[in-house]
């Protein structure tokens, strides 16, 4: 495991979000469909126990990954300090949001509740505006076309979605919450992991907090009922999907935290949102979904506006490298300038 771990260090920074990103993919999207199944197929309506589950295998994860095997060293976090408080702060974030976003996948379709998630990224950069426009000491700024990339992006993933809405308020306000919460957490996390604390360690340190929060609530509001129907789900099945769900979710957390950290809070917005197309055809194909014209010109639009939110971002880069390679070349004609100068008056 170690020499894997050597290798992945080797890898550039570029290359090494590709690879988290396309994982990210894979894993959002198998996590969506077995919670799904979950509640459609097992009917096991315990959005809190199954996030509280989630959790502990996160906590489990993390822990045989740092301390068992130590493929990544541990960082030490001082209680008490700024930084344990932004990671209690992160942990009920954290939380709240997967189980807002498992309630919604109770009462609604798959689709309906991505249509309501495409709103992340508006919601990521209004509060990145409003909150959190000085992260880390550095003004955060977004251009004219960043925002207007929003349009297509969240209009197209609601148009794909429209064949499948079944309105449900509670399914809906859930699903509304926990998009809220995604933005904040984004936001946050991409701050503190510019701290020295990097995805495992994070999760390390942010996974027995929520267990703390989610098992005594889940206790008090699921247990009951849980014990009650427990003999209709049968003997093994639904305990190993439980499970391999909660292995998936450390994976998908895992590599969650790697695109935050590589790229930045809106790029992994943004790249939910097409996340959610991929996730609605394929919700259509294994729960066979209704679909029609509109799904596919929906998906179309997004996709669109992925790309073009991706050129912005590209061209933002160029430039940047560009101001960057003048500076440092200035830097260096200053230095030579001055060292020559230093010559001529010593041979004086």
């Amino acid at each position: 495991m170690k020499s894997i771990l050597s290798n992945i260090s080797n890898i550039d920074n570029n290359h090494l979000a590709g690879i988290s990103l396309a994982l990210w993919f894979i894993l959002n999207i198998s996590t969506l469909i077995l919670n799904k199944y979950i509640y459609s197929s097992l009917y096991f309506y315990y959005p809190i126990t199954l996030t509280a589950i989630h959790m502990f295998i996160c906590w489990i994860g993390s822990v045989v990954v740092l301390r068992v095997y130590k493929l990544i060293p541990l960082v030490a976090v001082q209680w008490r300090s700024k930084q344990s408080i932004n990671i209690i702060i992160l942990s009920i974030l954290f939380c709240s949001n997967i189980v807002f976003g498992n309630v919604s996948l109770r009462w609604v379709p798959v689709s309906f509740m991505q249509t309501v998630k495409s709103s992340v990224p508006l919601f990521t950069v209004i509060l990145t505006s409003l909150f959190f426009s000085n992260i880390g000491g550095k003004k955060v700024t977004f251009t004219r076309g960043t925002y207007l990339s929003m349009i297509p992006i969240v209009g197209g993933v609601c148009v794909a979605s429209l064949s499948e809405v079944n309105f449900n308020q509670a399914g809906f306000i859930a699903a509304l919450a926990s998009s809220i919460l995604s933005a904040v957490f984004a936001i946050v996390s991409g701050l503190v992991l510019t701290q020295q604390m990097n995805a495992l360690n994070l999760l390390y340190y942010m996974s027995p907090i929520s267990c703390a929060i989610l098992f005594p609530l889940g206790a008090f509001m699921e247990l009951e009922a849980i014990i009650n129907e427990w003999p209709l789900y049968g003997e093994g099945k639904p305990i190993l999907i439980l499970l391999l769900s909660g292995l998936i979710a450390f994976l998908l957390n895992t590599f969650s935290f790697l695109v935050i950290k590589l790229t930045s809070a809106l790029t992994y917005t943004v790249s939910g949102n097409l996340k959610v197309v991929l996730s609605i055809s394929i919700s259509i194909l294994i729960f066979k979904n209704e679909t029609n014209f509109f799904n596919v010109l929906g998906c179309a639009i997004a996709t669109m506006g992925v790309i073009w939110y991706s050129n912005i971002k590209y061209e933002e880069k160029i430039k940047l490298e560009q101001q960057q390679q003048q500076l440092s070349l200035k830097q260096l004609e200053s230095v030579y300038e001055d060292k020559l100068d230093k010559e001529t008056l010593l041979s004086k």
